[in-house]
């Protein structure tokens, strides 16, 4: 799920200031807030991550690929993960697969959530009804206008319980420059796109991480990170799909 973790910091000392606004904004953000539930065939490609009961999202790349966060899956232990797919329900319904391996990209960070972004390895192929592949961003798409869709399990409030049913909600993208006013320079980087509402209301929230955000059918962004759950003047930050699709395409098992 897309779990939105709150870090304090007090900071002594002037110079580290900058530092310690990048581990205190950059934490991992997990529900669906002011969206609707999702309706059949709507989100073909989203799936649900879970370890025993669901914990994050992630989309269908390929038959036996999903791409998610890689802060829902550092711990590793892949062995323990399961995805479900095809289904508007975690708990039950579509089809249910084993991960036999986990990828991180190779400079995720977990104290800022940079390149946060990873590909699990199913042990057999998804197939059945309700399950489609989502095509990815082009390599250097940018977007920083128009709106897309996020979707997923979370909770749908701040602090909230996750939901039973996938939601879906449709947030503005917000210009990088206009992101780094509200969380800082150093801490929204140029593998993150950021979007939602100035006046709060619309989100992703804990539960959600992981799983997609779409712009005209293509996937151009994984939800990562905010500061609480739609609130004002604290958009959800994505990574960018479009500045890690070499690596994508380098480890990806088919397509």
């Amino acid at each position: 799920m897309r779990t939105r973790l709150r870090h304090t910091l007090v900071v002594l000392v002037t110079t580290l200031l900058a530092a310690a606004a990048a581990l205190t904004a950059a934490a991992p953000a997990h529900a669906i807030v002011g969206g609707t539930a999702a309706t059949a065939g709507q989100t073909p490609y989203l799936v649900s991550l879970a370890r025993g009961s669901h914990f994050c999202g992630g989309t269908v790349l390929d038959p036996t690929t999903i791409l998610t966060a890689a802060h829902c899956v550092a711990a590793g232990d892949a062995g323990a993960l399961t995805v479900r797919a095809g289904s508007l329900q975690h708990a039950f319904g579509g089809v249910r697969v084993k991960v036999t391996s986990v990828l991180l990209h190779p400079s995720y960070s977990s104290a800022t959530l940079d390149n946060d972004l990873a590909l699990l390895r199913l042990a057999t192929p998804l197939g059945g009804s309700g399950i489609a592949a989502l095509p990815l961003a082009a390599t250097g798409n940018d977007p920083s206008s128009g709106r897309a869709q996020a979707s997923g399990w979370g909770a749908t409030a701040e602090d909230g319980q996750l939901s039973a049913a996938a939601r879906i909600v449709t947030v503005p993208l917000i210009r990088r420059e206009g992101c780094r006013q509200e969380y800082g320079p150093s801490v929204v980087t140029d593998r993150m796109i950021c979007a939602g509402e100035d006046a709060g209301g619309k989100d992703a929230c804990q539960g959600d991480s992981g799983g997609p955000l779409v712009q005209g059918g293509v996937l151009i962004g994984v939800i990562s990170w905010g500061v609480g759950c739609g609130r004002p003047g604290n958009a959800g930050v994505y990574t960018r799909i479009g500045a890690l699709r070499p690596w994508i395409d380098a480890h990806r098992t088919a397509g």
